[in-house]
C-alpha cells in the first residue's frame, strides 16, 4: 500500500477503534443481561428507576436517565448543556428482563433539565 493511501486508513481505523471503546456502562450489562436477569438484580445494578410503569398484559417498563453535564458547562460565561441518557427496560410477568432500549439526548444550555427526552435526540450512526 502507498504511505500516503496507509496513514488516513490507520488513522480512520484508530478512531473507529477509539469510538467502539467508549460504550456505556449501563449498555455492557444490558447487553449481558437481557433474558437473563431480573428485576431485583437489575435494581441491584442499576439503582431505582426513574419511572415504572405496567402494561395490560403484566409487563413493566422502568426507564432510566443517566445524566453527564457538558465538560464546558461550568465557565463563567455560558453554559454548554449536558446530555441525558434514556435507557427503557421491559420486563416479562416473571420480572425477567426481555428487552431494553437506549437513546441519547442534548440538551443545550440546560445543565438539569427535567424529562431526559425533551431535548434534542442523538442520531444513530
Amino acid at each position: 500500500m502507498k504511505p500516503l493511501v496507509q496513514f488516513p486508513l490507520s488513522g480512520f481505523l484508530v478512531v473507529l477503534i477509539g469510538c467502539s471503546l467508549v460504550v456505556p456502562k449501563e449498555t455492557l450489562y444490558l447487553r449481558a443481561a437481557q433474558n437473563l436477569a431480573t428485576q431485583a438484580e437489575v435494581r441491584e445494578r442499576l439503582g431505582a428507576p426513574r419511572e415504572e410503569t405496567s402494561t395490560p398484559d403484566g409487563e413493566s417498563q422502568w426507564v432510566y436517565e443517566v445524566r453527564e453535564v457538558e465538560a464546558s458547562a461550568q465557565n463563567t460565561w455560558a453554559t454548554a448543556g449536558s446530555w441525558c441518557d434514556q435507557y427503557v427496560l421491559t420486563f416479562d410477568r416473571q420480572g425477567m428482563l426481555q428487552g431494553w432500549t437506549h437513546k441519547s439526548y442534548f440538551h443545550g444550555g440546560e445543565t438539569m433539565p427535567i424529562r431526559c427526552d425533551s431535548g434534542v435526540l442523538k442520531s444513530a450512526l
